[in-house]
């Protein structure tokens, strides 16, 4: 694998982002939840999805990428003021290299700088072997809500920063 940047997300990244997200799930998360979900999940990534996601996300979240040959790898976001770690994905081709390890340990030090004490989240059945190797604990089994109001299962999480 060439050289990777991670770094904080502008504008023009946001198609990679929405793109890395939508492999994350289709081939990676698709063996955990039934096919309705993932296409929700998953939405096409579209020019209003792209106008969106910067309308919406891009401004409310610290989003960092992490970039190899110029294309998003991964992707992780943060919202400082709720102790929340919105998500951390990696394209389907980095899968198992590092990287999403990488993106996780940046976030959680930004969080510290900002003041966080710990961060919480709602994790995917997909990753949550992932983030409790990387001291989270399950606080509960849950569902995380979709637009259309479709229920996912999900686990709470939550680390301490030390």
């Amino acid at each position: 694998m060439n050289e990777m940047e991670i770094r904080f997300a502008v504008q023009k990244d946001v198609e990679g982002i929405l793109l890395a997200h939508r492999s994350a799930v289709r081939q990676t998360a698709a063996k955990d939840y039934p096919p309705e979900v993932i296409e929700e999940w998953s939405a096409p990534v579209t020019p209003e999805r792209v106008e969106r996601y910067i309308a919406n996300s891009l401004p409310k979240e610290t989003t960092i990428v992490a970039v190899i040959d110029n294309k998003i790898a991964g992707f992780g976001a943060i919202v400082e003021s709720l102790s929340e770690l919105r998500a951390v994905y990696v394209a389907a081709e980095f899968a198992k290299s590092g990287i999403g390890t990488k993106l996780l340990e940046e976030l959680e030090k930004i969080a510290k700088e900002r003041g966080c004490l710990e961060l919480k989240m709602h994790s995917s059945l997909t990753a949550c072997g992932f983030y409790i190797r990387h001291g989270y604990n399950e606080v509960e089994k849950a569902y995380f809500t979709l637009r259309s109001g479709r229920k996912m299962e999900s686990v709470k999480m939550r680390k301490t920063l030390g």
